[in-house]
């Protein structure tokens, strides 16, 4: 049994999969398997994430998105813990070893996550060969629900867990791509303690794709942060406190976005009926105002 399952969802993912997986492969804790789900790739991402390494594990499927994929590769392979990595992204090569170190530390602890680089696929020869100590942020370990739900501090190509804790949870709900690991980390959150270490471990990939491609006809992140607090509450454990400003801040920023993204180059109806609604119940409304007028000068005047 491996000490650590990692799990790489992929769907035509051809040009960076390989050597996603040759980072997962490289880490210096070595009692490892690579898990990786060629989601109904129209690509050549299952030959090119293939290679003789006995630690990794290629399987296809019919396109059932990330979430479902991520649900299969947990299940495929026993191990101690478990972890997961985008097809994009990179590790560090210290990752594992120095974060599996953090929760022999910490054994009341069931998660540990770490700090990443936002990365537009550049060459960083240097950041793989500079030493990691592993210091810990105490700012953000511990009981981290009150933090998560502000924003997901979290990203799920940093997380490694305990299998026990991913048993006691259950899988990733499986309804929205945007907001099903937001959702999961927040949900263990309120049951577990999470260890943060403060130097990045991950390289990020930005893609830059197209404004007006992106602009979801939907809030999700604000609909889902609104469930997640009817579940949850303002204090969870018991004890933890959300900081009720700094949560209505976040809320209006995410309104405030998603209203200027469309009015800016979406569904203009779409993203006025978003303002006035901010206009409405926000006591932010002078921003609100400010943002209003820049949305309607760049859809009047782009400047792409």
């Amino acid at each position: 049994m491996p000490r650590v399952n990692i799990v790489i969802p992929a769907f035509n993912a051809q040009d960076f999969i390989a050597e996603t997986v040759r980072s997962a492969l490289a880490q210096t804790m070595g009692d490892l398997q690579v898990t990786v789900i060629n989601d109904g790739s129209s690509d050549a991402t299952a030959e090119r994430a293939a290679c003789h390494d006995p630690r990794l594990k290629v399987i296809s499927q019919e396109n059932r998105g990330m979430s479902k994929s991520r649900n299969r590769g947990m299940g495929e392979v026993d191990s101690e813990f478990v972890a997961l990595l985008d097809a994009d992204d990179l590790w560090h090569p210290e990752k594992l070893r120095l974060q599996l170190e953090a929760l022999r530390q910490r054994p009341d602890h069931d998660f540990c996550y770490t700090a990443f680089d936002v990365w537009h696929g550049e060459p960083r020869p240097a950041y793989f060969a500079e030493p990691r100590a592993g210091q810990v942020d105490e700012s953000l370990s511990g009981w981290i629900y009150p933090h998560l739900i502000l924003d997901n501090y979290a990203l799920p190509s940093s997380v490694v867990w305990r299998r026990s804790a991913w048993e006691r949870l259950g899988g990733f709900l499986t309804d929205d791509q945007k907001t099903d690991d937001w959702e999961y980390l927040v949900r263990a959150s309120t049951q577990h303690r999470f260890v943060r270490l403060a130097e990045s471990f991950v390289l990020y990939r930005q893609h830059a794709v197209s404004l007006s491609r992106r602009i979801p006809p939907v809030n999700s992140h604000e609909l889902m942060r609104s469930r997640l607090l009817q579940r949850f509450g303002m204090s969870m454990p018991p004890g933890h406190d959300v900081d009720a400003r700094a949560l209505q801040m976040f809320q209006h920023r995410g309104w405030c976005n998603f209203a200027d993204s469309h009015v800016a180059k979406g569904d203009l109806g779409v993203g006025l009926k978003a303002f006035a609604r901010l206009l409405a119940t926000s006591p932010y409304r002078g921003q609100t105002l400010t943002k209003l007028g820049k949305s309607l000068f760049r859809r009047v005047v782009p400047r792409d």
